[in-house]
């Protein structure tokens, strides 16, 4: 069973605000809004009807939290007794969830120490959603079923039991793998029709841990097209250049953040149908493009 409905929002710990901001709007196409939130100064960026969907605040460039929704108390409830039956700490945490703008949030820590924020109830606002750059988020599938921000890869250091958690403790299904590089072998799994809401690396040569990249999907290739011409005209570094991945068939480009890990921005991602599903493994990342920048 599957207990995680979607990947629901992430927060970043930053070293410029600033900087974030001008990038979620002028190039992502986002809508950012200052907050204070426990006492800091943080940007609260839009994508959709949802009150917040990325949340930055001062810190080190770094993955702050990742935010799982639910689709109700009994689903968070279900959370709850797995973590337990699995022996994994959490707190339920009301005050957090008041900050967050959900009914109810449980907290905890997958294998690899990330930090997970499993919750129901998001707030949504009356005032709709309209991008400084035309663009149509896609958090929901043709059948209204939710698909959630996107998507965000993690690498750690023991990939196996990090994948396990996810898929025994949490439910989540493995949709494919990718072997990019002889002797890496990239983990992809779903919690709803889109095709991967988490994917997991290992460490690569001697390369860090933490985020490796979120991606977030529109709805037309005009609108990716214009933000990789934003890409070049501001001379941002773009990390890899437009390509068809052959796993989820997403059309995108890599694009470097402020806080130097990868966004990728795509449309045309791919569905899951579980019913007629099989996993496979490729031997490559992309059938064309997706050339990466070795800088």
């Amino acid at each position: 069973m599957t207990r995680v409905e979607a990947l629901g929002y992430l927060g970043f710990r930053v070293k410029s605000l600033e900087d974030w901001e001008v990038f979620a709007t002028e190039i992502l196409g986002m809508t950012a809004t200052r907050a204070a939130i426990d006492g800091e100064e943080a940007v609260v960026l839009r994508m959709d009807e949802r009150a917040h969907r990325i949340t930055a605040r001062v810190g080190d460039d770094e993955l702050d939290y990742i935010g799982w929704q639910v689709s109700g108390p009994d689903a968070l409830d279900e959370v709850a007794a797995a973590l337990t039956a699995a022996g994994v700490a959490y707190n339920d945490d009301a005050g957090l969830a008041e900050m967050r703008g959900v009914r109810r949030l449980l907290r905890c820590t997958d294998p690899a120490g990330y930090t997970l924020e499993f919750h129901y109830g998001a707030t949504m606002l009356q005032e709709p959603f309209v991008s400084p750059t035309g663009a149509r988020f896609v958090t929901t599938a043709p059948d209204g079923a939710d698909t959630g921000l996107g998507h965000v890869v993690v690498v750690c250091d023991n990939v196996e039991e990090t994948t396990e958690f996810y898929r025994r403790v949490l439910g989540f299904k493995v949709s494919d793998h990718i072997i990019p590089v002889p002797g890496m072998l990239l983990t992809f799994l779903h919690t709803n029709p889109r095709h991967h809401s988490l994917a997991v690396a290992p460490v690569y040569k001697d390369g860090p841990t933490g985020i490796n990249h979120f991606m977030v999907e529109v709805d037309d290739l005009d609108v990716v097209g214009r933000a990789l011409d934003r890409v070049h005209q501001r001379k941002i570094r773009q990390l890899a250049s437009l390509g068809r991945h052959t796993n989820d068939k997403m059309l995108s480009f890599y694009v470097q953040s402020p806080s130097g890990f990868g966004i990728e921005y795509g449309t045309d991602g791919l569905l899951i149908d579980d019913e007629t599903w099989s996993v496979v493994t490729y031997d490559a990342s992309a059938y064309w493009g997706h050339t990466f920048d070795p800088a």
